[in-house]
Protein backbone atom coordinates (compact mmCIF):
# COMPACT_ATOMS: atom_id res chain seq x y z
CA UNK A 1 0.00 0.00 0.00
CA UNK A 2 1.16 3.69 -0.36
CA UNK A 3 2.85 5.39 2.58
CA UNK A 4 0.70 7.04 4.29
CA UNK A 5 0.14 8.04 7.75
CA UNK A 6 -1.48 5.19 10.00
CA UNK A 7 -3.67 7.80 11.40
CA UNK A 8 -4.72 9.64 8.56
CA UNK A 9 -8.56 9.62 8.65
CA UNK A 10 -8.82 9.98 4.92
CA UNK A 11 -6.53 6.99 3.66
CA UNK A 12 -8.60 4.98 6.46
CA UNK A 13 -11.72 5.74 5.16
CA UNK A 14 -9.77 5.45 1.43
CA UNK A 15 -8.96 1.90 2.13
CA UNK A 16 -12.68 0.95 3.53
CA UNK A 17 -13.59 0.56 -0.07
CA UNK A 18 -14.67 -3.18 -0.93
CA UNK A 19 -13.13 -5.17 -3.82
CA UNK A 20 -14.56 -7.96 -5.49
CA UNK A 21 -12.10 -11.15 -4.20
CA UNK A 22 -12.01 -15.36 -5.05
CA UNK A 23 -10.64 -16.88 -2.08
CA UNK A 24 -7.87 -19.49 -3.21
CA UNK A 25 -8.14 -21.59 0.71
CA UNK A 26 -11.10 -22.18 3.08
CA UNK A 27 -10.59 -19.75 5.79
CA UNK A 28 -12.21 -19.70 9.53
CA UNK A 29 -14.05 -17.00 10.82
CA UNK A 30 -14.13 -14.47 7.82
CA UNK A 31 -18.11 -15.40 7.05
CA UNK A 32 -21.23 -15.12 9.10
CA UNK A 33 -23.60 -17.93 10.37
CA UNK A 34 -26.39 -15.44 10.69
CA UNK A 35 -26.61 -16.43 14.45
CA UNK A 36 -23.81 -13.92 15.93
CA UNK A 37 -21.18 -16.77 15.30
CA UNK A 38 -18.61 -16.95 12.60
CA UNK A 39 -18.34 -19.51 9.76
CA UNK A 40 -16.25 -21.12 7.77
CA UNK A 41 -15.56 -19.65 4.28
CA UNK A 42 -15.06 -22.41 1.24
CA UNK A 43 -12.11 -21.61 -2.02
CA UNK A 44 -12.92 -20.30 -5.00
CA UNK A 45 -15.99 -18.27 -3.30
CA UNK A 46 -15.88 -14.84 -4.21
CA UNK A 47 -16.28 -11.93 -1.97
CA UNK A 48 -16.28 -8.59 -1.44
CA UNK A 49 -13.57 -7.62 1.31
CA UNK A 50 -12.82 -4.04 2.34
CA UNK A 51 -9.65 -3.00 0.33
CA UNK A 52 -7.27 -3.03 3.69
CA UNK A 53 -8.03 -6.73 4.72
CA UNK A 54 -8.20 -7.86 0.99
CA UNK A 55 -4.97 -6.46 0.21
CA UNK A 56 -3.27 -8.17 3.19
CA UNK A 57 -4.73 -11.57 2.18
CA UNK A 58 -3.89 -11.41 -1.47
CA UNK A 59 0.05 -10.57 -0.23
CA UNK A 60 -0.33 -14.00 1.88
CA UNK A 61 -2.01 -15.48 -1.13
CA UNK A 62 -5.23 -16.68 0.78
CA UNK A 63 -7.03 -14.96 -2.30
CA UNK A 64 -6.98 -12.84 -5.35
CA UNK A 65 -8.16 -9.17 -5.46
CA UNK A 66 -10.06 -8.71 -8.87
CA UNK A 67 -10.65 -5.03 -10.47
CA UNK A 68 -12.79 -3.37 -8.30
CA UNK A 69 -15.80 -1.95 -10.79
CA UNK A 70 -14.47 2.19 -10.94
CA UNK A 71 -10.94 0.85 -11.93
CA UNK A 72 -12.37 -1.36 -14.76
CA UNK A 73 -10.69 -0.60 -18.18
CA UNK A 74 -14.41 0.16 -19.10
CA UNK A 75 -14.37 2.46 -15.97
CA UNK A 76 -11.25 3.78 -17.19
CA UNK A 77 -12.15 4.26 -20.87
CA UNK A 78 -14.98 6.64 -19.69
CA UNK A 79 -13.17 8.70 -17.31
CA UNK A 80 -10.24 9.28 -20.41
CA UNK A 81 -12.96 10.21 -22.65
CA UNK A 82 -14.80 13.13 -20.48
CA UNK A 83 -13.25 13.52 -16.95
CA UNK A 84 -14.89 16.43 -16.25
CA UNK A 85 -18.39 15.40 -16.66
CA UNK A 86 -17.77 12.75 -13.93
CA UNK A 87 -19.08 13.13 -10.57
CA UNK A 88 -16.59 11.11 -8.38
CA UNK A 89 -18.57 12.10 -5.16
CA UNK A 90 -20.85 9.62 -6.44
CA UNK A 91 -18.75 6.82 -7.04
CA UNK A 92 -16.73 7.05 -3.74
CA UNK A 93 -15.68 10.14 -1.75
CA UNK A 94 -12.00 8.91 -1.61
CA UNK A 95 -11.76 8.34 -5.11
CA UNK A 96 -8.22 9.91 -5.82
CA UNK A 97 -7.32 8.24 -2.08
CA UNK A 98 -7.96 4.78 -2.76
CA UNK A 99 -6.72 5.06 -6.41
CA UNK A 100 -3.44 5.52 -5.38
CA UNK A 101 -3.79 2.06 -3.33
CA UNK A 102 -5.47 0.41 -6.69
CA UNK A 103 -2.48 1.99 -8.35
CA UNK A 104 -0.16 -0.24 -6.17
CA UNK A 105 -1.88 -2.99 -7.70
CA UNK A 106 -2.93 -2.22 -11.37
CA UNK A 107 -0.38 -0.21 -13.38
CA UNK A 108 -2.17 2.16 -15.59
CA UNK A 109 -4.19 3.32 -12.53
CA UNK A 110 -1.77 6.37 -11.75
CA UNK A 111 -1.92 7.54 -15.24
CA UNK A 112 -5.74 7.71 -15.10
CA UNK A 113 -5.97 9.22 -12.07
CA UNK A 114 -2.75 11.69 -13.54
CA UNK A 115 -5.11 12.73 -16.45
CA UNK A 116 -8.25 13.03 -15.06
CA UNK A 117 -6.80 14.99 -12.42
CA UNK A 118 -4.88 17.56 -14.46
CA UNK A 119 -8.04 17.86 -17.22
CA UNK A 120 -10.36 18.68 -14.42
CA UNK A 121 -8.01 21.15 -12.91
CA UNK A 122 -7.16 22.85 -15.90
CA UNK A 123 -11.37 22.91 -16.09
CA UNK A 124 -11.48 24.63 -12.83
CA UNK A 125 -8.72 27.56 -14.00
CA UNK A 126 -10.36 28.05 -17.45
CA UNK A 127 -14.00 29.06 -15.15
CA UNK A 128 -11.94 30.91 -12.48
CA UNK A 129 -10.75 33.09 -15.27
CA UNK A 130 -13.98 33.21 -16.72
CA UNK A 131 -15.91 33.76 -13.88
CA UNK A 132 -18.64 31.64 -14.29
CA UNK A 133 -21.06 30.47 -12.08
CA UNK A 134 -18.87 27.65 -10.18
CA UNK A 135 -22.41 26.36 -8.00
CA UNK A 136 -24.29 25.08 -11.57
CA UNK A 137 -21.40 22.90 -12.09
CA UNK A 138 -21.39 19.23 -11.02
CA UNK A 139 -17.97 18.04 -10.90
CA UNK A 140 -16.20 20.57 -8.73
Amino acid sequence: MSGASYYDIDDILAVQERVPCVLQVDLDGLGSSGSGGTSKVHRNSRQTLPFWMADRLNEEDYLNMEVSPMFSKQANRMYAASPESIQLRAITQHYYQFGLHVGDLIPEVPQVLRNMYMQRLQKIAQISQQGQNVESLDFV
